[in-house]
């Protein structure tokens, strides 16, 4: 039997155990895996990774399964799968959930074929990871399969880094002179506080010294710089370049962004022309 819709459960008393058609776990989620990934082959798609952290997320909840003996996305107490994956400090801006119990993987992988919940799930294009438990009682095998789109887990220092690398590209296409990247922490408190209001600010920067453009923004990639912002990038009289950046789950963002504001410090505020 399996299950893709919060809070449903169901009770596995009824079912007869052959034990011999059960696997060890660990082949099961072998053999799950390649289940899934000869799915997506056929329907043109792109392999799941076989993730860790989203794996040992899946183990919690199918132990905890276990040990209610029922099917649930999530019990009395028990934090939500966003919450979950976020424990683990698993970064990610799209995720879902499969679970079952079965006496086989095939018989497990089967339930899910036929449920278009299911299906949907490991069918789905955004997904690039998966993690996946089996947890044996008696037989019964619970399984969970948790599907993600992972995001960037680079520290705020080496996204910055990287955010700066990508301005002094931009400005090397316009045939423009790099610029000395320096640390401001008002650039930082001004995104720390983007943060707390959930809204990207490219006006309060203005008011920093010595700044003449700047623009704001919240990314899930901060390997790529919005095209509306690389404007900024090519201002003729830059002489420095500050980068804040902040990653951060909030209300409205549960699974996080990151926040990021680019100033540039110089005299002569005219842009380059493309």
């Amino acid at each position: 039997m399996a299950d893709s819709g919060p809070g449903a459960s169901s009770s596995p008393d009824a079912l007869i155990v052959p034990p011999a058609a059960v696997l060890n776990t660990d082949a099961a989620q072998q053999k799950l895996l390649n289940l899934v990934n000869a799915e997506r082959d056929k329907a043109g798609l792109s392999h799941l990774a076989l993730d860790s952290d989203l794996s040992q997320a899946a183990v919690d909840h199918a132990q905890l399964m276990s040990k209610r003996g029922k099917l649930s996305h999530q019990f009395d107490g028990e934090p939500d799968l966003l919450q979950r994956l976020t424990s683990h400090s698993i970064r990610v801006d799209a995720a879902s959930e499969n679970v079952v119990y079965d006496v086989t993987a095939e018989g497990a992988h089967q339930a899910f074929m036929n449920s278009p919940r299911h299906m949907e799930n490991v069918l789905n294009a955004a997904y690039d990871s998966i993690g996946i438990a089996v947890v044996n009682d008696h037989g019964i095998l619970y399984v969970v399969e948790d599907f993600a789109h992972r995001l960037s887990t680079v520290s705020d220092d080496a996204a910055a880094l990287s955010i700066a690398g990508q301005v002094t590209k931009l400005r090397a296409a316009a045939g423009l002179p790099s610029l000395e990247v320096v640390s401001d922490p008002r650039v930082q408190a001004l995104v720390d506080q983007m943060v707390s209001r959930e809204t990207p600010d490219s006006h309060a920067p203005m008011e920093i010294s010595g700044v003449r453009v700047a623009a704001s923004y919240a990314t899930t990639n901060p390997d790529e710089i919005p095209a509306s912002v690389a404007r900024v990038a090519s201002f003729r009289g830059a002489s420095a370049c500050a980068v804040g950046v902040r990653f951060a789950r909030t209300p409205r963002y549960p699974s996080g962004l990151f926040w990021v504001s680019i100033v540039m410090m110089g005299q002569n505020p005219t842009l380059a022309s493309k």
